[in-house]
């Protein structure tokens, strides 16, 4: 389970298929997902 802890990105999630086929469920955060909400507009 990905969550956020001390400013960590969160790694991406695979799921394991029952057939045993792999998929992505999540992609890897990047530094420009982190920063994204942030507004520097007013610095």
């Amino acid at each position: 389970m990905g969550f956020q802890y001390n400013g960590k990105l969160r790694s991406a999630e695979l799921l394991m298929e029952e057939d045993g086929s792999v998929t992505e469920i999540r992609r890897a955060e990047t530094l420009d997902d982190y920063f994204a909400t942030l507004d520097f507009s007013k610095l």
